[in-house]
């Protein structure tokens, strides 16, 4: 037994769960507060979540089904700050480093990166890289032998995860563990409550600009010339060329973000210290290789996940951005993001 589960086992004794105070009022107050009703689908979500479960839960859906408005709220209740919530993938790359530091001990970095949380909450779940499959299996039996309750959302169901045919075989060990160890709750949803947004605050206030007009560069105050302008942003110990790097703006052409070697890390060390964001020239996805076009989509989703405000110029229309059969992996909920934006084919101010 490691220190962690040690010093968890003896404090556990002395407080009382930090669940106890969850109810579906709970849910029920706060879907108000943001002027909605829960959906049925919703609900029964909501109920089958506040059964005990031993290690914890997966709950799963199609987007903007309400998955992770749902994981917020549970998180937000739970009355103890003895609890994480992230980024599954952003959790992945911080275990990764954690393990490089503590000597190729994934326990050591898990008491690291976890120490003192009772409960643990990953938002999108999704498994594409087969590199990626059998240190997952690695981390989740590891957590699972940890005494957290585990907290998990995806537009996956379980055999759903690494849906590439040539290799999903080999995750059908880690499936059944995630099926063994965590209570599956489906979100039935057939709406996509993203496309309500009030535009008002965080990624949905942002805007998408097409086709790029000189006329529209005009209406944000900026300039043509400017998006040709050289200057550099340093990430990961690296150079990438920006257009403006300040603490107003962070501008940065498509091709010197996406088509270069950029990964999910770098944009979160980014989000980190720019929390508004320009990105132009951007072409439709179908244009693109398959690398380039992932790499927007992994941006979108830190991007969402930050709540970092945007203004995209790009040659299309969202719903030319790309089609289905040939864009990155995941493409609807990168869609469905993007749709909660404020976008315009012509003048802003109309």
């Amino acid at each position: 037994m490691s220190w962690f589960q040690r010093n968890w086992l003896t404090k556990r004794r002395h407080h009382p769960s930090p669940l106890e105070s969850i109810t579906v009022e709970v849910f029920e107050r706060a879907a108000i507060s943001e002027g909605f009703t829960i959906d049925t689908a919703q609900r029964e979500a909501i109920g089958a979540l506040m059964a005990p479960a031993e290690h914890g839960f997966y709950l799963w859906g199609p987007v903007g089904c309400g998955k992770s408005w749902i994981l917020n709220v549970y998180y937000d209740a739970i009355s103890s700050s003895r609890k994480r919530r992230v980024h599954f993938h952003e959790f992945f790359h911080q275990l990764h480093q954690a393990i490089n530091k503590n000597g190729n001990s994934i326990e050591r970095a898990l008491d690291e990166l976890l120490n003192e949380v009772d409960v643990l909450c990953f938002d999108e779940f999704h498994v594409h890289d087969v590199g990626d499959s059998t240190f997952i299996r690695r981390m989740l039996l590891a957590l699972f032998a940890r005494p957290i309750r585990l907290i998990v959302t995806s537009n996956y169901p379980p055999d759903g995860l690494l849906p590439n045919p040539l290799f999903h075989d080999m995750f059908l060990p880690t499936i059944k563990v995630i099926a063994e160890k965590l209570e599956v709750l489906e979100i039935r949803g057939t709406r996509d409550y993203r496309l309500d947004s009030e535009h008002t605050q965080g990624f949905s206030s942002g805007v998408w600009l097409s086709p790029g007009t000189a006329a529209q560069y005009r209406e944000l105050g900026l300039s043509t010339h400017g998006a040709s302008s050289a200057a550099t942003v340093t990430v990961s110990g690296r150079l990438l060329n920006v257009v403006q790097a300040d603490h107003e703006l962070l501008w940065f052409r498509f091709s010197d973000l996406c088509e270069s070697k950029t990964g999910s890390s770098d944009y979160l060390d980014l989000a980190a210290r720019h929390q508004t964001w320009l990105i132009s020239d951007i072409p439709s996805l179908t244009e693109l290789d398959r690398e380039p076009a992932q790499r927007f989509a992994n941006l979108i989703d830190v991007l969402y996940d930050r709540q970092i405000l945007v203004t995209f110029i790009a040659t299309v229309p969202i719903h030319e951005l790309a089609a289905t059969s040939r864009g990155p992996l995941d493409i609807d909920r990168t869609i469905s993001r993007l749709s909660q934006l404020r976008h315009h084919n012509e003048s802003i101010l109309k």
